[in-house]
């Protein structure tokens, strides 16, 4: 009777241990299971995360390659501006220089616009070259200093009023190389070579002003005769200055003139 008790016992003691060692285990299931989907929510977040890093690694990564492209094309394009800048800026040298040479040429032409080139004197509208002034030395006859004139662009001076008289006889007072006063002379355009005593300008102008020869003057003198004109300065009367010499024989200084540029 004691024995078949102890059964009872022992089997009530083995059916509650049997119920909670499935209840244990149940909730030990439950904990598991949680645990196994919490893992494969991050796992799956975690592959969200790594394909959208990839994509943006690869946007990335395409992001650059565009940014080298359009780097080296605007590489290209400075290295093209570049060499187009730098032609222009032998363009900008070349028309400095082509500027600085109109304006000095500007410049040499408006200094000598209305006036005369360099070794002329201006009166008036007229320049005026005395050959004295370029050498005290050199000395020619009519023919040949007409001659000089004229490779000049002009020819021997014409003088066709009484102020320009003034200024010739002016001009060449300290224009003295000899001591004979009549050597101290210039040849003038003025010549009676077509018809003795009608006294002919280069112009073709009759001269028919007499106050101006000297006194005695002209007289042919010598045995070829004296036909060209010749002005020399005069210390007693500015207005009697001229005398006739031999256009061949005879060498002194010339007066060149020409119209004022």
């Amino acid at each position: 009777m004691c024995l078949g008790l102890l059964n009872t016992v022992l089997l009530i003691a083995a059916v509650v241990l049997g119920i909670n060692c499935a209840k244990v285990k149940e909730g030990s299931l439950h904990v598991s299971h949680s645990a196994a989907s919490e893992l494969i929510s991050e796992l799956s977040f975690l592959r969200s995360n790594h394909s959208d890093v990839i994509e943006a690694k690869e946007e990335a990564k395409r992001a650059l390659e565009k940014a080298k492209s359009e780097h080296a094309k605007m590489k290209e394009q400075i290295e093209q501006l570049t060499t187009i800048n730098d032609a222009y800026q032998k363009q900008i040298e070349a028309l400095h220089a082509e500027k600085t040479n109109l304006q000095s040429n500007i410049s040499a032409l408006g200094g000598t616009c209305g006036r005369c080139l360099p070794g002329w004197v201006l009166l008036n509208s007229s320049c005026y070259f005395f050959s004295y002034t370029e050498s005290t030395t050199v000395k020619k006859n009519w023919q040949d200093s007409r001659a000089d004139c004229i490779r000049r662009g002009s020819d021997l001076v014409v003088i066709d009023n009484p102020e320009e008289q003034k200024y010739i006889s002016d001009s060449i007072e300290n224009k003295k190389s000899d001591p004979l006063s009549w050597n101290n002379g210039f040849w003038i355009g003025l010549t009676d070579i077509k018809a003795e005593g009608t006294w002919m300008w280069v112009n073709n102008v009759t001269e028919v002003e007499q106050r101006y020869w000297m006194d005695g003057e002209p007289n042919n003198h010598g045995p070829r005769g004296e036909d060209c004109g010749v002005v020399v300065y005069s210390t007693n009367n500015p207005w009697k200055t001229r005398f006739d010499g031999g256009c061949h024989n005879f060498k002194i200084h010339w007066i060149c003139e020409m119209p004022s540029r």
